[in-house]
């Protein structure tokens, strides 16, 4: 089979590359947005950005099976506006659509343990299902690996831990070391995302991996300072609040705050196996205890935290996503269509949108030149996806590749307003402090009027009146 591995060049996906290609006749394609994934004569590199649909669909051409390993906690624009959870989404469907028209046979996904009982996720563990649940959306079968903390020298989690217990002489432990969790060795979670490929049960399904060893993080903490080759004092300091612990994690560590404070929200939640949903020999036959683990990765780490300050693109680039509800009996389609109508109504004679064949104008005061300039792609669109390229304008440089999108959620209740790769063409500095908020300001306002429309969808006349097709872009 060819095996399309995609976020290669991160510490569980190049490990994984490898062991497929050391280990399988599989071959294996190699897939990121820098094109830095691992060599090895089985390994085909691709250079991929999943914010793209039509990038995704050039990637798993060809390819049988695909391995999702993709996160944006750590983004990589020069400025970016929105929530990691609503990027983690659109990452996600995009593979996920990309999968069913490339016609994958099945999605392998590696993500977070997460404790169904519980009615309050953390952000991230609540993106994590969100993405789970995403990826199986299309119709190809998903099978989820889900997992806590990896104990591996490379990953972010426990290189956290790493630092802390070399750097701090005394160790303060908020109320959330006493949860409890189920680490797993790297190697181990690679054998069982190799074995999947090939012994993934039918359909759509999800297991868990961990040691059998259960502990809290208290006691995975007290293991790794005793290997740290030092005195260290380990005090119970219940009455931290949780912001200044994470400012204090992110301190001692220099790990970015888009990493820690995530990661740290989610050690409230215990993180252990679910009963029936272990791993079967099938997969694995042993798991490597939790001590061995941990000395064999920190003689590994030799430093504290080499892959966990991602440098942001120099290219003065914009990503910006906003997750707005979506009114019942509407669409993508409609939503774009009502954008632009919105618009010239909510900053009346201000800006008008100028509408000609599949190019919209946005001016000022109804006078050209046009401040920013899109085109239509209808070959890229349809009644759930929009798709419009930014192509001129006084406020923007020309880049083909910045364009502007309305998506629907696979579960209709959210659209999601996003524009990738856009390039100012004012100062950087006179665009963080104008433009930049004034297109916050807008969406938000925008999603304000959704959310108004969707309480009032008993009004189906006004409804139907601003979403008709000729109330917006012809």
């Amino acid at each position: 089979m060819r095996i399309a591995i995609a976020g290669a060049s991160g510490f569980i996906g190049r490990r994984v590359s490898l062991d497929v290609a050391n280990h399988t006749d599989h071959v294996v394609v190699s897939l990121s947005r820098s094109g830095s994934g691992p060599t090895h004569p089985h390994i085909e590199g691709r250079t991929a950005d999943f914010f793209s649909l039509y990038s995704a669909e050039m990637a798993l051409a060809g390819c049988d099976v695909g391995v999702y390993l993709l996160h944006s906690m750590t983004p990589s624009h020069r400025l970016t506006q929105g929530r990691f959870e609503d990027f983690d989404f659109i990452l996600a469907d995009n593979f996920a659509r990309a999968a069913r028209s490339c016609g994958l046979k099945r999605i392998v996904y590696v993500g977070g343990m997460i404790d169904e009982q519980c009615t309050r996720l953390s952000r991230h563990l609540a993106s994590r299902q969100e993405v789970e649940a995403v990826l199986g959306s299309y119709g190809v079968p998903v099978t989820s690996i889900r997992c806590s903390l990896v104990i591996g020298a490379e990953g972010s989690s426990f290189a956290i831990l790493n630092q802390l217990v070399r750097r701090l002489p005394i160790l303060l432990l908020p109320a959330w070391s006493s949860s409890l969790c189920q680490p797993v060795a790297i190697d181990d979670l690679v054998l069982i995302v190799r074995r999947s490929l090939d012994h993934a049960p039918a359909g759509t399904t999800s297991i868990d991996v961990g040691a059998p060893e259960t502990m809290t993080y208290r006691e995975l903490v007290e293991q790794a300072a005793a290997l740290a080759h030092g005195k260290r004092w380990i005090l119970d300091v219940p009455m931290i609040p949780m912001g200044l612990a994470k400012l204090w994690i992110k301190l001692i560590t220099g790990a970015p705050r888009d990493l820690v404070y995530p990661l740290v929200d989610s050690l409230v939640h215990s993180m252990t196996v679910r009963p029936g949903h272990r791993a079967g020999p099938d997969l694995i036959e042993c798991y490597t205890p939790i001590a061995r683990a941990l000395e064999l990765e920190m003689t590994r780490a030799k430093q504290a935290l080499p892959k966990t300050k991602t440098k942001r693109s120099k290219a003065k680039l914009v990503q910006s996503v906003q997750r707005l509800s979506l009114p019942p009996h509407m669409d993508a389609y409609q939503v774009a269509n009502f954008y632009f109508r919105w618009l010239s109504l909510f900053f009346t004679r201000i800006l008008t949108v100028k509408n000609r064949d599949h190019l919209s104008a946005f001016c000022l005061f109804g006078v050209r030149p046009s401040l920013l300039e899109l085109t239509f792609a209808p070959a890229r669109s349809g009644r759930d996806r929009q798709l419009f390229y930014i192509t001129g304008g006084l406020l923007a440089k020309q880049n083909p590749r910045a364009r502007l999108e309305f998506r629907e959620s696979p579960d209709k209740r959210y659209v999601f307003a996003a524009i990738h790769d856009y390039e100012p063409a004012l100062p950087w500095w006179i665009y963080r402090l104008s433009q930049a908020l004034f297109h916050r300001y807008v969406m938000w306002r925008f999603g304000l009027f959704l959310k108004r429309m969707g309480a009032r969808s008993d009004d189906r006349q006004q409804s139907k009146a601003f979403t008709s097709p000729t109330a917006g872009r012809p």
